[in-house]
């Protein structure tokens, strides 16, 4: 695997850790989704698909039927075969989806109420509401909403819930509602005392409400067929619906056939008038034309001029054709020498031409041969040279006799040509004149043979009117909701169920501009400044806490990584053994720089290595803070003033043998000039002959200009870098300044999260797995922890 695809895979997995860290979240809000979307398949009413299909017959095609199929090849008349958009238009008109509300009743609803929604009636309506006049401005005004009881024994009980009115009426007997007179009928005896809710709707909208739930969808490739879908809650009410309205399109398609083919009847006679009177005079015309100008058929004769003069034609190209080949020849015998031999086989047609080539050819042939084994001077070959030079001259002079010979004839069929295009030409201007009578004539013959025979087509389409649509499958539906579907719903709210903590998680993640763990420090950091080590998160413990001698916990264990790793790094950059000064810093305060270095000093002092901490950071001291009932605090800052010596400000520290300290001191107003003083230098010159490692805790980086100055007397820099507080844009403060204000810089990444520790989750060793274990050893380790 490449390296590229190793890096991929890392990504990936690095990005996925970001999310699965809070599984607990997807787990609860795909439980929340999950839940919701049962409870709303419990509750949702469910809908029905019904679909059908017809193909819209092309009349025009048959020849038969209406009169706009009937003229649809002749566009003079402006009429043609009317597209499948049209009539899927006309499918789609609010006019004829009234008329199918009307047929099938569908202003007028049936309901039940049910526990958490109505349940509609269709089929299994307990009784039957007819409507005796109906009124569209006065349903506006009047109650269109009623609960109608059968009662039995052919009594209904009728309450107007907006009037708050009851009525008592018999099976059949007409009741006034305002709008309109109704009458029940057909009551059924399981509907008994079962309170049905009927409402009465406008025709208008009911239609604007089926016409937009009906889909049309045209076959592939432009094909006549038409696919209807309709989705409805009732199944059989969808069915119904899609059959009425291939029903109503027929019925208005046959009216409109009927009404078009009378009124084309109608034009046919009188065209066909008109026609037969025209066609007279052209023929009677014809006949007065030919007897004045004394007129023959001339057709024929004009047809054999034609042929002559393509005969003449194709034989000057022929001729022309052998007179540039003899010209060829001519001109290749006139400019190469006797050695050549000459091109055969060309076509040339001449007598004895390509019989005396061929043997010109063959005495070349043959010379060449005997020049192979022999000279010129041979008897031979001198008369093989005779004989080639008379068969060239017999063959120039017989091209020359071809060549005349053809531009004889060229010339003689130009004549004859000439001769025939000027009797074509010469053709009467009165022959002209009767082609144009004769067209006239067949035209008028043409279409009156036409309007006969569409007169008698349309004749037979009064007669016989067949439906325009054919249906190819009836309205049908197998059941099956096909929505609310609970697989999709289901796999939504999965989906849905993920989506929300993955978005929130991105969100938040996307807000975030602190660094939480060594991801971000590779992301915006180059290898040249490596990571060293994570220091895990001490929690709620005391921040001065320090690691025992033998301590086996999480937090000693990764300064003993951290020394390791820094020990590594300092090999390869240096060969001497003197790189003895770390310098640890970090971009801001309280990101741990004195913690760590108390707790590498005594790391460092573990492993039989004498060590000196300096506290430099001379604005904000912090290294006292560890020893308890210090004597003095004397210190770096009291040495650079000069009011003490070296001597006078190491301190043994009680926490281990090989660990020494210099207090920062009394704080200075002016810090950074004290650091410029070169008693520092020598400061750094002295210890590194005493100990084994220096390591200096300094003031934050970006703040001021203390670290810059100490950098000079460092051997390596640790930068702290504290998750959860370190905002990123920092670290583009720490990549400016490697190699320029500080040198070799590592990185280390203190408060890391157990979530986010590398190695902290995976080792076996008892610290790995034990993370409650930890931290109460830390307490124990802080009370326990040996002062100064």
């Amino acid at each position: 695997m490449s390296n590229k695809s190793k890096n991929n895979q890392k990504k990936i997995g690095q990005e996925l850790k970001k999310y699965t860290k809070y599984w607990y979240w997807f787990i609860i809000t795909v439980a929340i989704t999950v839940s919701a979307a049962y409870f709303y398949l419990k509750y949702a009413t469910p809908v029905f698909k019904a679909t059908a299909s017809i193909i819209i017959k092309n009349d025009g095609a048959k020849g038969s039927s209406d009169a706009a199929y009937g003229f649809s090849d002749a566009s003079m008349f402006g009429l043609r075969s009317e597209k499948i958009e049209s009539e899927i238009s006309i499918l789609n008109s609010r006019q004829l989806m009234k008329e199918v509300v009307k047929a099938l009743n569908l202003h007028i609803t049936y309901s039940i109420d049910g526990r958490f929604r109505n349940i509609e009636l269709y089929d299994d309506k307990p009784f039957t509401v007819k409507l005796l006049a109906y009124d569209a401005q006065k349903l506006k005004k009047f109650s269109s909403n009623f609960v109608v009881t059968y009662l039995g024994e052919d009594k209904f009980l009728v309450i107007d819930r907006q009037n708050f009115k009851e009525y008592r009426v018999n099976v059949n007997e007409a009741l006034d509602i305002g709008f309109s007179k109704i009458l029940l009928t057909n009551p059924k005896s399981d509907g008994k005392n079962l309170p049905v809710n009927v409402d009465f709707h406008s025709i208008e909208s009911m239609a604007a409400n089926y016409g937009n739930k009906v889909s049309l969808i045209q076959g592939e490739n432009s094909s006549n067929v038409i696919r209807f879908e309709l989705i409805d809650p009732v199944p059989n009410r969808a069915k119904n619906v899609l059959d009425q309205l291939i029903l109503e399109y027929n019925k208005d398609a046959i009216e409109d056939k009927n009404l078009i083919a009378a009124n084309t009847a109608n034009f046919i006679n009188e065209r066909l008038t008109i026609i037969n009177s025209e066609l007279d005079s052209v023929e009677t015309g014809k006949v007065e034309f030919k007897k004045e100008n004394r007129l023959t058929d001339l057709s024929s004769e004009s047809e054999i001029f034609v042929q002559n003069a393509s005969e003449y034609s194709k034989r000057k190209q022929e001729l022309g054709t052998q007179l540039e080949l003899v010209n060829t020849i001519l001109q290749f015998l006139s400019e190469t020498d006797s050695d050549d031999l000459i091109p055969a086989n060309l076509g040339i047609e001449a007598a004895g031409v390509n019989q005396q080539i061929s043997e010109y050819n063959d005495y070349i042939l043959e010379r060449n041969r005997l020049l192979n084994s022999s000279t010129e001077k041979n008897p031979m070959v001198k008369r093989i040279n005779d004989n080639l030079a008379q068969v060239k001259y017999n063959i120039y002079q017989s091209l020359k006799q071809s060549r005349s010979s053809l531009q004889i004839s060229l010339n003689e069929l130009r004549r004859q040509s000439y001769n025939v295009n000027s009797k074509i030409s010469e053709i009467p201007l009165q022959e002209k004149e009767n082609r144009g009578i004769e067209r006239q004539q067949k035209i008028k013959e043409s279409l009156y043979l036409y309007l006969l025979q569409k007169r008698e087509e349309n004749t037979l389409a009064l007669a016989v009117t067949e439906p325009k649509a054919k249906i190819v499958d009836e309205a049908y539906s197998n059941g099956i909701p096909v929505a609310p579907n609970p697989r999709s719903i289901f796999l939504g709210a999965v989906l849905l169920g993920l989506l929300v903590p993955f978005s929130v998680i991105f969100g938040f993640q996307a807000l975030d501009n602190k660094v939480r763990s060594k991801i971000d420090l590779q992301e915006f950091l180059s290898k040249e400044i490596p990571l060293v080590a994570e220091i895990p998160s001490l929690g709620r413990v005391k921040k001065n806490f320090l690691i025992q001698q033998k301590d086996r916990s999480i937090l000693a264990e990764s300064f003993r990584i951290l020394l390791t790793n820094m020990q590594v790094h300092l090999k390869k950059r240096f060969d001497d053994k003197d790189s003895k000064v770390i310098m640890l810093t970090s971009s801001s305060k309280g990101e741990g720089k004195t913690f760590t270095t108390m707790n590498l000093g005594i790391t460092m002092a573990n492993s039989n290595k004498r060590v000196l901490l300096i506290g430099a950071d001379l604005r904000n001291p912090q290294m006292q803070r560890y020893i308890e009932n210090p004597e003095n605090f004397i210190g770096l800052s009291e040495y650079l003033s000069e009011e003490a010596q070296i001597d006078g400000i190491v301190r043994q520290s009680n926490i281990h043998a090989n660990l020494d300290m210099i207090y920062s001191g009394s704080i200075p107003y002016n810090p950074s000039e004290l650091l410029r003083c070169d008693r520092l230098e020598y400061l750094f010159n002295e210890m590194k002959s005493r100990y084994d490692y220096i390591l200096v805790d300094t003031a934050p980086s970006m703040l001021v200009a203390d670290t810059a100055i100490i950098s000079e007397f460092a051997d390596l820099t640790l930068y702290l870098v504290k998750a959860g507080s370190t905002k990123k844009e920092s670290l583009d403060f720490i990549q400016d300044a490697n190699g320029t204000t500080l040198k070799n810089i590592c990185c280390i990444l203190n408060c890391v999260q157990f979530s986010n520790l590398r190695y902290g989750n995976k080792y076996g060793y008892g610290y790995g797995e034990k993370r409650k274990k930890y931290s109460r050893e830390i307490k124990t380790s802080t009370a326990n922890t040996v002062t100064s």
